[in-house]
């Protein structure tokens, strides 16, 4: 390569003296040497004495080693004579006394973009941008140098991903951020490749890290959400989640996607057994108990008194038939034995789901007592039915009838547990 050629390419390209900055904006200029340094930068800006500029500075930099004004300046007549690594090296001296010095920032980050050196490039924009974000064409030139940086590494990174070698991909996207530590867009693909893997708590430190460069959005937060549920800390993604909803406006979608990630956070690796009851033509007393103690983790906290019940030993669901039991939610038959596997009539539901409501600390609305055909007052169960009904945990069908021995579909009892959970979350 032609030598003057070689300097150029090293080289960036200087606006007229009088469009620079002066380097007094950025940095302090003592009062015993303000006077010289205003007759330094006055000469240079006339470009007609600069031996006469090198003097001056001189001069002032014996006076005061770490002027930094004044190494500007010199930074300045090293990149008008085509001297990049002299100006290189005042500047960074002056960056290392003054980290957030914009100009410093600029023009080093201009001489490792020319020089072809696009990682180092594109952190000094990227700092540049957080001291002077009154600089939006510097977010441009960011993303070009990442481009380039990392463009062969990204390339075979999404490549390997596709083809589902997800180790080798991580590993060339974990070689993209040693490059460009800050880049936001990199976070989040590593955050996501992560995911996909059930990486959770990795990819949680990912997104915050995404969130720290870029700031949050909508996207980054469901995300930061799916991670936080699967590491069974529901109430941290819940509140991630309120944040994204606004009031007055109901998002279908949203509403859909808490609903999944509090499902997985309850449920975990049964969620299939969950999705089975959610479709069951009728639920038995086994699934109920199972449902009370997934949605009500509390229960098994509350005061109990000991049940001796013979046939759930075999149950996978033991524990949660002997917390619900326990607690009076739902009553063991005469004889000891439970009978996991019967179906769960309405009656029983509005038993066990009015108990729970008093459990929790929910009392009875205060409205006007609602008229059902089959459930007179009077009848032993007529104070749980109005209880249930008030909150509309259950309904009557269309001729006003509670119909007391009708068998409990699937939908119905995770409808009657959501509505129950978000009443108690709000109480």
């Amino acid at each position: 390569m032609n030598f003057v050629l070689f300097f150029l390419l090293q080289s960036i390209l200087m606006p007229p003296r009088p469009a620079l900055e002066n380097p007094a904006a950025v940095s302090e200029i003592p009062k015993n040497l303000k006077k010289d340094y205003d007759k330094a930068w006055a000469r240079f800006v006339t470009a007609r004495e600069d031996s006469k500029v090198v003097q001056d500075l001189e001069k002032l930099l014996r006076k005061k080693r770490d002027f930094d004004a004044a190494l500007t300046i010199q930074a300045y007549l090293d990149l008008y004579q085509a001297k990049p690594f002299e100006a290189e090296r005042r500047l960074d001296l002056v960056l290392l006394r003054q980290p957030a010095n914009r100009l410093a920032l600029y023009y080093l980050a201009e001489l490792a973009y020319a020089r072809g050196e696009y990682a180092r490039a594109h952190d000094l924009y990227g700092r540049l941008m957080q001291v002077d974000r009154a600089r939006p064409d510097m977010e441009l030139k960011r993303q070009k140098a990442f481009l380039l940086a990392t463009e062969n590494i990204l390339q075979t990174a999404a490549a390997a991903e596709q083809e589902g070698r997800f180790a080798v991909a991580e590993s060339f996207y974990r070689q993209a951020l040693v490059i460009a530590p800050r880049e936001p867009t990199l976070h989040g693909q590593l955050a996501r490749l992560l995911a996909r893997q059930t990486k959770w708590e990795e990819a949680l430190v990912h997104l915050r890290s995404q969130v720290e460069f870029s700031g949050t959005d909508d996207e980054v937060r469901r995300s930061m959400a799916e991670a936080l549920m699967n590491l069974g800390r529901t109430e941290e993604a819940r509140e991630v989640l309120s944040s994204l909803r606004e009031p007055g406006r109901r998002d279908e979608q949203l509403e859909d996607k808490v609903g999944e990630l509090e499902d997985l956070g309850r449920w975990g690796k049964e969620i299939e057994y969950f999705r089975r009851i959610q479709a069951a033509g009728e639920i038995n007393r086994e699934q109920l108990s199972v449902m009370i103690v997934r949605y009500f983790p509390q229960v098994v906290e509350f005061r109990q008194t000991p049940q001796i019940v013979t046939d759930t030993q075999s149950s996978w669901a033991s524990s949660e038939i002997q917390a619900v039991v326990g607690v009076g939610l739902i009553a063991p038959l005469p004889n000891h034995t439970f009978r996991p596997s019967d179906s769960i009539t309405r009656t029983e539901l509005a038993t066990s789901i009015a108990r729970l409501t008093r459990l929790l600390g929910l009392s009875a609305s205060a409205g006007p007592s609602i008229p059902v055909l089959d459930v007179p007052p009077g009848n032993p169960i007529y104070g749980d039915v109005q209880l249930v009904l008030s909150y509309r945990l259950v309904g009557l069908d269309d001729a006003g009838r509670f119909n007391v021995n009708d068998r409990v579909t699937g939908e119905e009892a995770v409808l009657a547990m959501e509505r129950l959970l978000e009443l108690a979350r709000g109480k």
